[in-house]
């Protein structure tokens, strides 16, 4: 009973708007474009964006690229860490 009741409060939540789901990122550095790529062979995935002129190229795992549902021609941002490149769905 108490799996349910959490379940249900949890559907009732007001859906957060994509850009506020976003700064709640840790990331600072963040760059927002359109997907124009998305690559998934194996374990790994390749998603491109195009951010103005310039383009940011991400590996991510395949199951974060199926979980996002990432589909060339969205709107994602790239979060900048200084080891790697996140991509998010906004």
């Amino acid at each position: 009973m108490q799996s349910k009741s959490l379940l249900k409060s949890s559907s009732t939540k007001p859906r957060i708007d994509s850009r506020e789901r976003f700064r709640t990122v840790n990331g600072r550095n963040q760059l927002v474009g359109k997907i124009i790529d998305v690559k998934i062979s194996g374990l790994m995935a390749m998603i491109v964006l195009s951010i103005g002129e310039q383009r940011v190229t991400s590996i991510i795992t395949a199951d974060a690229a199926r979980e996002m549902q990432l589909r060339k021609g969205q709107t994602a941002a790239a979060l900048m860490k200084s080891t790697e490149v996140m991509i998010v769905r906004v």
